[in-house]
């Protein structure tokens, strides 16, 4: 199953990145934009809403959004996008940050959102410009995983990030009627 034209679950979402400082953790700016959800994520929607034999015993487990990528990339987002415009990399790594269960709050009014820290020791050398939601795949580690797909993505602002910084991330999803 592929979705590809513009009909759409209602869904809004909205990234904030709050760069504190390192030492005190005052903050230092914030930084909030709409993002985009991809043709990816609304297919993910429809899966964990009506799983099917046809797509597997896993579908579900497959289809939870489990973790946040970063990029350098600042091409605009569009509903196509399957994948991070420039995955930031970082000692061989790529920067990829897994939700614990703490890190998804179900709020009111039809809202989960997912946050994910880079901590002073965490990313650094790298100026993020991209960030994007990630489905779980084959594997709940998002360094091994196979078959994750992209359920939103923004660029942002240039974030350089260095010891002296740390960069939250709070990403909302909002059902919206």
């Amino acid at each position: 199953m592929t979705i590809t034209n513009t009909t759409q679950i209602p869904l809004r979402g909205d990234l904030r990145i709050i760069t504190r400082n390192a030492t005190d953790h005052s903050i230092i700016r914030v930084w909030e934009k709409k993002n985009v959800i991809t043709f990816a994520g609304t297919e993910a929607i429809i899966k964990l809403l009506a799983p099917n034999d046809v797509l597997g015993a896993t579908v579900q487990l497959e289809n939870q959004l489990r973790s946040m990528r970063f990029g350098t990339s600042n091409v605009v987002p569009q509903r196509t996008d399957t994948a991070l415009g420039a995955e930031a990399v970082v000692s061989a790594l790529p920067v990829r940050v897994m939700f614990q269960d703490a890190d998804r709050i179900i709020g009111a009014s039809g809202t989960v959102e997912f946050n994910a820290i880079l901590a002073s020791g965490d990313g650094n050398g790298v100026t993020y410009r991209e960030a994007g939601l990630f489905t779980r795949g084959t594997d709940a580690d998002p360094l091994i995983t196979t078959g994750a797909a992209m359920f939103s993505r923004q660029v942002f602002a240039d974030q350089p990030k260095t010891g002296a910084v740390e960069l939250e991330f709070r990403w909302r999803i909002t059902l919206v009627v």
